[in-house]
């Protein structure tokens, strides 16, 4: 029954599980020294085992490093970060959060402690624990520059993997005077509010920020569309003098119908006043920015500048 408990653990735990999880599961300190002489069980840290067959991978080696700093042990800052997809941090860096006092040394990866990791600050991320977004990027605040910060945060809102709200909440729950990267953080929310940002506001600055790093002309920020008398009506962005539109393409918050079937009017209404329309989600502003920067590069080679 221990084996069989065990066992099933592991398949969790990309084969992993540490001597407390065995203890609790019924296994005594003598079938624990068994089971290891007999290769039955792997060492893999001191308190980790594995059974065997079990391939290595980056994420096994996060669970390993995990179990070994304790119960309450979470896969944070760069790790967290590749966990949950985060924009520019892929699998690297194993590093791990405890509570203050908890752990003193790390065999597998960095080890980082916190004074102010709370119940909320946890989830699960493929079976891992791990912070959550709001608070990986509240800690990666404290280990990366500004500019991809920004960029990090950004992303975030944008592929709605945390809020605003969120965001600014747990700043200002966490930050006291010598927290690092509370400068940062608080840099970044100023400038994504006040108040709520909009997803959409956040996706429009993502696609001019491309444009402009690309080499293109700056273009025209909220626009009058000129399709409408009515000048409340706006474009993202625009060349007039090539009346070219280039538009966020926010589907990813757009669920319902008629916003859909909304954005195909203003595309038509464009096309017949003589604009052409050019839509990016964030998929293609993340994903393939170069592309975004040639295809407005080509349209606006099409129309003479002057």
């Amino acid at each position: 029954m221990v084996d069989q408990a065990l066992a099933e653990l592991a398949s969790r735990q990309y084969g992993l599980y540490s001597r407390a999880q065995a203890l609790d599961r019924g296994a005594s300190p003598d079938l624990i020294g068994r089971r290891l002489r007999s290769g039955r069980w792997i060492h893999v840290a001191p308190g980790v085992y594995s059974l065997p067959g079990f391939a290595s991978s980056w994420r096994r080696d996060l669970m390993a490093a995990s179990l070994h700093a304790g119960p309450r042990a979470v896969a944070s800052h760069e790790a967290a970060a590749a966990l949950h997809g985060l924009t520019a941090f892929p699998q690297g860096p194993i590093v791990v959060m405890v509570d203050h006092g908890d752990h003193h040394r790390a065999l597998i990866g960095r080890l980082r402690q916190s004074t102010d990791l709370r119940p909320g600050h946890r989830t699960l991320v493929d079976g891992i624990p791990a912070t959550t977004v709001g608070r990986t990027l509240v800690d990666l605040a404290g280990v990366v520059r500004s500019g991809r910060l920004r960029v990090v945060v950004e992303d975030a809102l944008a592929a709605r993997s945390c809020t605003f709200d969120e965001l600014a909440r747990l700043y200002a729950d966490l930050s006291r005077p010598g927290k690092r990267g509370m400068t940062r953080m608080a840099a970044v929310l100023r400038a994504l509010g006040p108040g709520p940002a909009r997803s959409s506001t956040v996706l429009e600055r993502r696609l001019r920020r491309v444009l402009v790093d690309g080499g293109l002309p700056e273009p025209v920020r909220e626009y009058d569309a000129p399709w409408s008398l009515d000048s409340a009506e706006r474009v993202d962005l625009a060349y007039p003098v090539q009346r070219i539109i280039v538009e966020a393409d926010s589907r990813r918050w757009h669920t319902r119908e008629r916003d859909f079937e909304k954005d195909r009017r203003r595309d038509r209404a464009a096309q017949l006043a003589g604009w052409d329309v050019y839509r990016f989600t964030w998929e293609d502003l993340v994903g393939s920015p170069e592309e975004v920067v040639e295809t407005v590069r080509r349209a606006l080679a099409r129309v003479p500048s002057t």
